[in-house]
């Protein structure tokens, strides 16, 4: 009663109050990560956000998030885009991701925290040019420019000297068989590494962050990451990869994307969800050995393609 009763307040103060809504559709932004359209998520995936950057030595990456988030809700503001879309984060939430993804493949400079909000600003244009052209096909552009932001520095800076690529992180652990005691574990780094970190405890308020708003979504999320986990043991994936939840995180924001946008929860629906996240790791390592030769990473690409193509067949299942 306590929590509904606050949760009204905000909406009251948000619709009276122009920097509470601002700070709502910041929080929003975050939450909108994992498809989360609550602030109260986004707070705990803001909290997420910085703990996991002190955890991987880099404490600037929870500074340059929110730069690169606040820049991106700014501009879409000041565009006076679609204003709905505004609200509930959708301009924010790939910003969001690129301010944690350039701070971790990217040396620390002042050209960084340029290229952070310059990336993020284009990615508000292209956010919105995938939402006019998806439109036609009901389908959402979900982290497609983050990616593409993403994809377009990385590949830049072999050329842009001013940008410097951190040298490739190598984890001091090294696998060679597999122990089910760390199924758990590593499912919840899973869920941690659709912010690009490799922290268990950031994985845990990550999961605590996605039942707050829906309990379903959270089981959702935390079973894709354990399917993943057993389709790339099965199918002889590096056990280090695994073990680093890197197998996982597409294979979890599908099946969240696909429990979200599936308006019949049945059996069928269930076996349509798993085949989508058995895809999402084949397709995982096929990009992986697609982009190895560039020296840049997947990201989410393999959940794009994945959701877009199911999200389309479920539009089929839909009319039944």
């Amino acid at each position: 009663m306590k929590m509904q009763s606050a949760r009204q307040h905000w909406h009251e103060l948000t619709n009276t109050n122009r920097l509470c809504q601002f700070i709502d559709v910041i929080l929003r932004s975050y939450g909108q990560v994992m498809l989360q359209n609550n602030p109260l998520s986004g707070l705990i995936f803001l909290v997420g956000v910085i703990l996991g950057g002190y955890s991987a030595g880099k404490p600037q990456i929870g500074l340059a998030c929110l730069l690169a988030v606040i820049s991106a809700n700014v501009v879409a503001y000041l565009y006076q885009l679609n204003h709905k879309a505004w609200q509930q984060g959708i301009y924010g939430f790939n910003a969001c991701l690129i301010g944690i993804a350039l701070p971790t493949f990217c040396e620390n400079s002042l050209y960084l925290w340029c290229s952070i909000v310059l990336a993020t600003i284009l990615s508000v244009f292209i956010t919105q040019a995938f939402n006019t052209i998806l439109q036609q096909w009901c389908l959402p552009c979900l982290t497609t420019p983050f990616v593409l932001t993403t994809w377009l520095f990385l590949l830049a800076t072999p050329s842009l000297s001013a940008l410097t690529l951190q040298p490739p992180a190598t984890s001091g652990a090294q696998f060679s068989s597999y122990s089910l005691l760390h199924l758990v574990p590593d499912s919840i780094l899973g869920i941690a590494e659709v912010f690009l970190f490799n922290s268990t405890l950031a994985g845990i308020i990550f999961l605590a962050g996605l039942a707050v708003n829906s309990l379903k979504i959270a089981i959702y999320a935390l079973a894709g990451s354990v399917l993943a986990i057993g389709i790339a043991l099965l199918y002889g994936g590096q056990i280090t990869i695994i073990s680093l939840g890197l197998y996982s995180f597409n294979a979890i924001l599908t099946a969240i994307t696909l429990a979200t946008f599936s308006s019949n929860q049945d059996v069928k629906t269930s076996f349509y969800i798993v085949f989508g996240i058995i895809l999402t790791v084949f397709t995982q390592a096929a990009l992986t050995t697609l982009l190895k030769p560039f020296a840049i990473p997947v990201l989410t690409m393999p959940f794009i393609l994945v959701s877009w193509l199911w999200l389309s067949f479920n539009q089929t299942l839909n009319q039944r």
